[in-house]
């Protein structure tokens, strides 16, 4: 049954690690249940539902005092009814009145109140990156890559003179509190400097456009200003508290079945750790001839897309989202049309990548204004991928929206997190 959660935690939930939970006194009625339902949850929507008392009794310290009594009390409930979830919910109301967050709920919390272990999972769930490496804080893995908090607004510069003292407690809390961290991995943080937000968040920004969003950060420069700060505070707590409500009501929302997407959706959404874009498959722009160097970096990237959670490469659609098409790849094929494309790419990706892989991957074509654009959808391989090159062995990953390699260390300790734990 633990290793049923350890599954469904990371990929559902948003919780990798204990480091996610304020206690694993909320893992037991999860346990109890499964125990006595066969070792699993009964579909998606059971998950979503037993995943929103989670976030519940997580957020609002269900189990922070009177645990023993508490814990018998849901877990007698998980035995004897038949809407456990509902029945869990409403013993966290009757306990503290509501479930909602409101913005007042954040103000003066430090990192040691459950609502900031609340606001880490909230961010990993909207897809945040590492301001300065671009790292995926859903997927990063290793020491250097463990998520830590830094303050956005520097407390040394917000402890100067006329501003807060660091001997007033009250200052202290309103220097510390949630709404003025944002999540970084240990690589950023122990490298960053005092450096005031309408300075470094325009750049944040630039490198990694709605990575301020993604963390729930004001997008109006005004509350950067440090005359600005409690109007800043204000204003997060507001954005954390309404993302936290919103994230809820997902949950218990119906699942549709999406339509299929296409070429025109994958273009709106623009590169992500989920989307890549190549012009070409193996035609060089700049020398007009054919260089098999393009085709390695493409299976680079599928191979990226294999080792992380799958993905999406369109090839023939340059990095500004315009379809150029790949009909100058045809030019320099044997067999001009799709199926002398398709034929190619397969053979690449068996010969860099290895036959077996391939199952893994569906090729669809799409035109465009009678230009032609490949589709690669790649699922998540269960086993490492190796890009093999003239006898070396390189490991990929995706990192926010780029394919990035791994040395032999960071290969070894993302392997042993990815497949082998």
């Amino acid at each position: 049954m633990l290793d049923y959660l350890v599954t469904v935690l990371p990929a559902h939930a948003h919780i990798h690690s204990t480091d996610d939970l304020n206690t694993t006194n909320v893992l037991v009625p999860l346990v109890v249940y499964l125990g006595h339902n066969d070792g699993k949850f009964q579909g998606d929507m059971e998950i979503r539902h037993f995943i929103h008392w989670l976030y519940a009794a997580h957020t609002w310290a269900r189990y922070t005092s009177q645990t023993d009594q508490r814990l018998d009390h849901d877990v007698a409930i998980i035995l004897r009814s038949n809407t456990p979830c509902g029945d869990l919910v409403d013993a966290i109301i009757d306990q503290r009145g509501r479930i909602e967050v409101k913005p007042g709920d954040l103000e003066g919390r430090s990192i040691q109140h459950p609502l900031y272990r609340m606001t880490r999972i909230l961010v990993k769930a909207k897809g945040a990156v590492d301001w300065f490496n671009g790292s995926p804080l859903d997927k990063t893995v290793g020491k250097s890559y463990a998520i830590e908090s830094h303050h956005i607004f520097p407390s040394s510069l917000l402890y100067e003179p006329d501003r807060y003292s660091p001997n007033n407690h009250l200052h202290v809390k309103v220097v510390n509190e949630i709404a003025n961290r944002v999540f970084l991995t240990s690589d950023s943080n122990v490298s960053l400097s005092n450096q005031d937000p309408g300075s470094y968040l325009p750049q944040v920004e630039q490198r990694y456009p709605r990575a301020l969003v993604k963390q729930l950060v004001p997008k109006d420069p005004e509350l950067w200003k440090l005359d600005r700060y409690e109007d800043f505070l204000n204003e997060r707590r507001r954005l954390i508290a309404a993302a936290i409500n919103e994230l809820m009501g997902e949950l218990l929302k119906e699942t549709l079945r999406p339509a299929p997407q296409t070429l025109d959706d994958f273009i709106k959404a623009g590169e992500s750790s989920a989307l890549e874009f190549k012009a070409t498959l193996r035609w060089d722009t700049r020398t007009k001839q054919a260089n098999k160097e393009l085709t390695k970096v493409v299976v680079k990237a599928i191979a990226g897309f294999l080792n992380t959670e799958g993905g999406i490469l369109l090839i023939g659609i340059d990095d500004h989202g315009t379809v150029v098409g790949i009909e100058e790849d045809f030019k320099t094929l044997k067999r001009q049309d799709i199926d002398g494309f398709q034929q190619v790419l397969i053979q690449a990706i068996s010969d860099y990548l290895g036959t077996e892989f391939c199952k893994y991957l569906k090729v669809a074509f799409e035109k465009r204004e009678k230009k032609t654009a490949c589709i690669v959808r790649a699922q998540p391989s269960p086993k490492p991928v190796f890009v093999l090159d003239e006898g070396a062995k390189e490991f990929y990953i995706r990192a926010g929206n780029t394919t990035r390699p791994l040395d032999v260390e960071k290969a070894h300790e993302y392997i042993e997190m990815h497949w082998e734990s």
